[in-house]
């Protein structure tokens, strides 16, 4: 093995033994945290995935927007525990990554996302609001959603 693959290899394994691992969860499990006092439940798909069905009781953090730290530091309280899901679970993992190093602790993740969520037969909502699309003078589309 050349020294090049050796280093790839080690990196590789000093990352990922240094990276923050978050309990995922089953959609049985998620079902029974989420139930508990002071969970804040996040969907961080984005808005038009969201309004097609969510968990009851999410918020809708689009991890795609360039808001999201923003959004995040905004609607969550670090001190509280954090439950969050997407469609899979790929994007979930990655802002559980992000609300981690903006000092968020007690994160978990729903294992499989919304889509597996759905698939264990478990309760979701659709988006029971209108929502209001104006687009501005730059020509970005701002999306105003009445607040649950």
């Amino acid at each position: 093995m050349n020294m090049k693959k050796v280093f790839i290899s080690i990196s590789t394994l000093l990352f990922a033994a240094c990276a923050p691992k978050f309990p995922t969860l089953t959609p049985d499990e998620f079902e029974k945290v989420i139930a508990g006092p002071d969970v804040q439940l996040v969907d961080v798909r984005t808005p038009e995935e969201y309004d097609q069905g969510y968990i009851a009781g999410a918020m809708n953090i689009d991890w795609r927007s360039e808001r999201f730290a923003d959004d995040a530091v905004r609607m969550l309280d670090p001190s509280k525990p954090v439950a969050i899901y997407c469609k899979a679970g790929r994007r979930s993992h990655a802002a559980a990554g992000k609300l981690y190093k903006m000092g968020y602790r007690h994160i978990v993740e729903l294992e499989g996302g919304f889509d597996a969520w759905q698939a264990a037969g478990k309760t979701s909502q659709a988006d029971m609001y209108a929502c209001d699309e104006f687009l501005t003078p730059n020509g970005k589309t701002v999306r105003i959603r009445p607040y649950e």
